[in-house]
C-alpha cells in the first residue's frame, strides 16, 4: 500500500475512535451516575437497541479483518454493579490503545456491554 493510501487509513481510523471515545464517554457518564430515573433510563436503552444493526455490521467487518481477537468478556457473570466496573475498565483500555485492531476489539466488547445493561435494566 503506498503512504498517501496508507496515511488516509490512519486519519480515518483516528476520527472512527475518537467519535466512538465521545460516545462511550458519554454512556460512562451516565453509567458511573445512573439513578432510577426512568426516563433517563428508558432513553439510555432506547439509544443502545438503536445501534444493534451496526453493533451487528461493525461485527461482521471486525471478523474479516486480520490480526482480529475475541472477546475476554464473560456475559454469564455481569451484574449492575460490576457492569459499571468493568464498562470503565473496558473504556479506558479502549482510550489508551494505539493498535487499530485491538481498538476495534475493545469498542466491540463495549457496545456489548451496552447491550447487556439495556438488557437487564429495559422494562
Amino acid at each position: 500500500m503506498n503512504s498517501d493510501i496508507r496515511e488516509r487509513v490512519r486519519t480515518i481510523q483516528a476520527q472512527m475512535a475518537e467519535s466512538a471515545k465521545s460516545c462511550f464517554s458519554e454512556f460512562h457518564d451516565h453509567l458511573q451516575s445512573f439513578d432510577s430515573d426512568p426516563v433517563k433510563l428508558e432513553y439510555m436503552c432506547e439509544s443502545v437497541f438503536a445501534g444493534i444493526d451496526s453493533f451487528m455490521l461493525v461485527t461482521h467487518a471486525y471478523s474479516v479483518v486480520s490480526g482480529t481477537s475475541h472477546s475476554t468478556i464473560d456475559l454469564e457473570s455481569i451484574s449492575l454493579p460490576s457492569l459499571k466496573e468493568q464498562f470503565g475498565s473496558v473504556f479506558s483500555e479502549f482510550v489508551r490503545e494505539a493498535i487499530f485492531e485491538k481498538k476495534c476489539r475493545l469498542l466491540l466488547d463495549l457496545l456489548k456491554l451496552q447491550i447487556v445493561f439495556a438488557g437487564i435494566s429495559y422494562n
